[in-house]
This record gives structure tokens, sequence and C-alpha cells, in this order.
């Protein structure tokens, strides 16, 4: 760059290329940080077999109908890390244990299953592995998964939740 008195200027001190520079670098930068998150956290509710998926919301449904059909409902009760699990309605055929899976709406990481077994007083009681809250959905089903009864509840609960199966208009 030249100045009026015919001086030139060397590139390094003209204020516009380095702005131009910064600007460079910031997008490359912005593109590395991008890459990373995603490499790092991908995005689990993206499916390959979207047909696969698909054909399974009916046997999901059967098994929420079968509950229905058996008129289950459990009374669930969570005090710190203890799980107590209760039938209100109905009985399943085979009596041994539950399967109970917790899912977390925004977080895979979250999620937990615990396997329940029956105690002498007709209860099924689990440890949690850790204290929970917020809102949680709750599958509870048998080992041959024959039924299913699934609601999406919000923790703590001041009082014991009754869970039904609920097939949310399906």
């Amino acid at each position: 760059m030249q100045l009026k008195n015919g001086q030139t200027v060397p590139w390094y001190k003209v204020s516009w290329v380095w702005y131009i520079i910064f600007m460079k670098c910031a997008v490359i930068t912005a593109c590395i940080v991008t890459v990373v998150l995603i490499v790092k956290n991908p995005i689990s509710m993206v499916s390959d077999d979207y047909y696969t998926e698909g054909r399974t919301i009916n046997l999901e449904l059967n098994r929420v109908a079968e509950a229905e059909a058996r008129n289950l409902s459990f009374y669930l009760d969570i005090e710190g890390t203890n799980l107590t699990l209760s039938f209100r309605s109905g009985e399943p055929d085979d009596q041994s244990s539950l399967l109970v899976s917790f899912y977390h709406p925004t977080t895979h990481d979250y999620d937990f299953s615990l396997r329940m077994p029956r105690s002498g007083d007709d209860n099924y009681r689990q440890q949690l592995p850790r204290e929970i809250s917020g809102n949680w959905r709750v599958d509870i089903e048998p080992f041959d998964r024959a039924w299913r009864v699934s609601q999406n509840i919000r923790l703590p609960a001041a009082q014991t939740i009754t869970l039904i199966p609920e097939n949310y208009g399906i």
C-alpha cells in the first residue's frame, strides 16, 4: 500500500488485512469445534433402518394391548434410591421378576434398566443406581416381553405413582 507521499507501508501494518485474516481463522476454528462436538456427542435419535422400526411399532402396540387385556396396573414408590413396585390390579403369569427401564427424555446416558425380583410380601424391590429427578419414561415388562406398561412420570413425587398401560391414542 502506498501513502500520498509515495512511501509504501508493509502489508502487516494495514488493519484490513488483519481483519480478513482474523475472520478466516474464526471460521476455521468454528468448523473444528463443530466437528469435535459432533464426533464426541453423536445424535442417538437418528435411525439407520426406519422400515424395521416402523414395523416394530405394531408389536409395541400389541404388548400394550395385552397389558390392557390383563388389566395390569402398578403402584410405584421411590424414596431416595429405594424403588418399590406393587400390583394395583391384575397379575402376570410369571411372578418371578420384572424388567423396569427408566428412560430420560433428553440424555441417553442417563437411561438404565433394573431387574426387580419379587419379595416375600408380593412387592418388587430394588435399589436405584442414583437418586433421580425430573421427567422420565418408565417401562415395566416381564422377561418374555409379552406385555408392557409404559408411562411418563415426574420425580420426585410427593405420593405413590399409579402406572397404567397407555397407548397414547395410537
